[in-house]
C-alpha cells in the first residue's frame, strides 16, 4: 500500500493515523514485563504492582475514567515533590507510562508519576483532529516533520515483535498498547475527543496536585508519540505550569511553529529511538525550533524503535527534568 500527503487528504487525517499505526500495532501483540512478581494489564500495557489505578468521576460527560499514581518513597508529607505528568500514544492508556521502567526511574529519582487517559485511546490531548491538516492545523499539511512519515510515499515498515532496550537485548513491555483498554465512550466525534482528552488530563494534574505535596516549580509533562505532539500542545498551552517538556517520538502534524510562542521559554526534550520507522522528523523539528531560539535538546538512542523508547528513554528523560526547576 502507498501511503501519501495526496491519500491523507483523501480519506482525512484520523484514518490515515489508525491505518500507520495499525501497522505497528500489529506486531506489538505480545510482550513481557521487566522486574518481579506478578504484572496487571491495562489492555496492551503491563502496569507495575506499585503503582496505584484510580478512578474519578468525568461531569463533562458523566462517565467514570481512570488515571493512574506512583509514588516514590522518597516522597514525604513534609517536603515538596517533582511531579510528572504522562499523556499515552495512540491506542494507549493511563497505564503506558506505567511499566517497569518509567516506575523505576520515579522511584529512584523522588517523583509522583501521574498517567492520564486522555479520555479514550485515541485521545490526542487538545491537538485538533482534523481532517486536512492534522493536529494544529488548518490547511494542508506543512509537511513529515515529526511525523508518521509518508516522505517516500510508502507505508512504514512494521516495527519489532518487542521493542529493544539500548545494549541490544529484547525489550519486555516497551509497546505503545492494542486500544482494547478502558477509557469514556459516550463522545465519538474526534474533535471533541481532542477537547475532551486535554481536559481529563488537566482535571487528573489537579487532583494530583491538592492531594499530594507538589512542587509547583518541579511539574513535568512528557508524551509519546500522539501523546508527544499534544505534549507540544498543553506545553504551549498551559507553559507557565511546566518546569520542562519531553516529547518521545512526538508525531507533531501541522503545528505552525513562530518566534513568539510561549513554549519557546520551557525547557523541551525530543528524544527518539534509531530504529524508529513510523515516526520520523523529530530531528528537523527540534532543528527549527532551534532556529527560533527554543530551549530544545534532541537525542536519538541506539537500539530502540518507536515502542521501546517508552521505557529506554526514562533514564534520559528523568535526568532532563532534574536539571529544570521552573522559573518564577
Amino acid at each position: 500500500m502507498r501511503l501519501n500527503w495526496n491519500i491523507v487528504e483523501k480519506i482525512g487525517f484520523p484514518v490515515a493515523l489508525c491505518m500507520l499505526f495499525s501497522l505497528a500495532l500489529a506486531q506489538d501483540r505480545v510482550a513481557t514485563q521487566s522486574g518481579t512478581g506478578p504484572q496487571r494489564r491495562i489492555g496492551g500495557d503491563y502496569v507495575d504492582d506499585r503503582v496505584q489505578l484510580r478512578e474519578y468521576h468525568f461531569k463533562d460527560t458523566d462517565e467514570t475514567l481512570p488515571y493512574a499514581v506512583f509514588v516514590s518513597t522518597k516522597v514525604t508529607k513534609d517536603k515538596k515533590a517533582p511531579l510528572v505528568l504522562a499523556l499515552h500514544g495512540f491506542s494507549g492508556n493511563h497505564g503506558t507510562f506505567m511499566r517497569t521502567q518509567c516506575v523505576d526511574e520515579a522511584e529512584k529519582n523522588g517523583y509522583i508519576l501521574v498517567g492520564a487517559m486522555g479520555y479514550s485511546p485515541g485521545g490526542s490531548f487538545g491537538m485538533p483532529m482534523n481532517a486536512r491538516g492534522g493536529p494544529g492545523s488548518r490547511s494542508k499539511p506543512a509537511g513529515p516533520v515529526g511525523a508518521p512519515s509518508p516522505t517516500d510515499g510508502q507505508a512504514p515498515r512494521p516495527q519489532p515483535e518487542v521493542g529493544a532496550t539500548r545494549d541490544g537485548q529484547p525489550g519486555r513491555g516497551m509497546f505503545m498498547g492494542t486500544g482494547n483498554g478502558p477509557g469514556g465512550t459516550k463522545e465519538t466525534d474526534p474533535a471533541k475527543i481532542a477537547e475532551l482528552s486535554e481536559k481529563d488530563a488537566m482535571y487528573v494534574l489537579e487532583m494530583a496536585r491538592k492531594e499530594f505535596n507538589v512542587d509547583d516549580n518541579r511539574i513535568y509533562l512528557m508524551g509519546h508519540s500522539l501523546g508527544g505532539g499534544g505534549a507540544l500542545h498543553m506545553g504551549e498551552k498551559y507553559s507557565t505550569i511546566w518546569a520542562a517538556v519531553a516529547g518521545l517520538a512526538p508525531a507533531a502534524f501541522g503545528f505552525q511553529w513562530s518566534a513568539d510562542q510561549k513554549l519557546k521559554n520551557v525547557p523541551l526534550l525530543i528524544i527518539v529511538g534509531e530504529n524508529d520507522r513510523l515516526v520520523t522528523g523529530s530531528q528537523q523539528l527540534a532543528e527549527q525550533l532551534k532556529g527560533l531560539s527554543f530551549h530544545v535538546e534532541y537525542k536519538s538512542l541506539p537500539g530502540l524503535d518507536h515502542g521501546g523508547i517508552i521505557g529506554g528513554s526514562m533514564p534520559d528523560v528523568f535526568s532532563f527534568f532534574n536539571q529544570h526547576t521552573r522559573l518564577r
